[in-house]
């Protein structure tokens, strides 16, 4: 990877860490949720619809538009389930367990592009967020905390993650970035309404009378940072793109122990560093 697609991967890690900290800290995460893309869709609208002037998609990018937007839902759903179950500095992590799954699909698929150095990364990465769950094995034993709901849900979420990371990878090469990030979170945005029912948007309301802040802030930096993620994918290996942005675990663990007051966060701790000694092998050798 080139110097500024890691630094622009890092700036995005710690703009998606903000992101699910203030989604965690609301007080309706659903209704937090579809507001912020309704925040989205009216801030970057105008700048879609000039972006779109002269611009023809083909059924291809439709397509992968679509199957992005039906997987980002089902990762909103499963993501927020996992906050509901559990702390901001377990469920976090283990969501972003994908680098493995999509590093087998780089494999698969790429020729010479990756390096041994850059795969060991990326699976390392995957290793030291298993690592954040230590403390909870121990007392609990593995079977508890392997069925516990934040762990079920959050595992559900890193397999939605690496489906619309390996999606996103393809469908950016034939959709300009800013207005394939801008329909599929249009599509998101609609599919989870039609999730939340008839009430949706009064949900929306009455989390942004006791939240609107926070919720502007999502709306316009959560896309501006995953459109850093599309830039990046259009150069880079998808698992190299993945497995860097995993430093924003170490961000989110500070964020649960200082913001949130959340314990137990010494193994939590060691394993975001083992996640950053992965990231940094992406970055040197990837």
């Amino acid at each position: 990877m080139s110097g500024t697609a890691i630094a622009v991967v890092l700036f995005s890690a710690l703009l998606h860490a903000l992101w699910n900290l203030f989604n965690k800290g609301s007080g309706d995460r659903w209704g937090f949720f579809l507001g912020q893309g309704i925040v989205l869709a009216c801030v970057y609208g105008p700048v879609a619809l000039w972006l779109s002037i002269g611009v023809t998609l083909s059924k291809l990018s439709w397509l992968w538009i679509s199957l992005s937007a039906i997987t980002h839902v089902f990762y909103a759903i499963y993501l927020l389930k996992a906050y509901d179950a559990g702390d901001l500095s377990v469920a976090y992590p283990l969501s972003r367990t994908a680098p493995v799954l999509v590093a087998g699909w780089d494999l698969m698929t790429t020729r010479g592009v990756l390096t041994a150095a850059g795969v060991s990364g990326t699976l390392l990465a995957g290793f030291g967020v298993l690592l954040l769950q230590l403390p909870a094995v121990r007392s609990q034993g593995l079977r508890a905390v392997w069925f516990a709901p934040v762990t079920r849900y959050a595992l559900t979420t890193a397999l939605f993650v690496a489906g619309f990371t390996i999606i996103d990878k393809q469908g950016v090469q034939v959709t300009p970035p800013f207005l394939y990030l801008y329909l599929l979170s249009l599509g998101e945005s609609l599919l989870l309404a039609l999730w939340l029912g008839s009430r949706s948007l009064a949900r929306v309301r009455a989390e942004f009378r006791s939240n609107g802040r926070s919720m502007l802030f999502s709306g316009v930096v959560g896309a501006f940072g995953y459109l850093l993620i599309l830039w990046a994918l259009t150069a880079s290996p998808a698992s190299y793109v993945l497995g860097l942005r995993q430093c924003s675990i170490v961000f989110g663990v500070l964020l649960g122990r200082f913001v949130l007051g959340e314990g137990e966060t010494r193994y939590r701790l060691v394993g975001a560093g083992v996640i950053a000694a992965g990231s940094a092998m992406i970055a040197i050798f990837g």
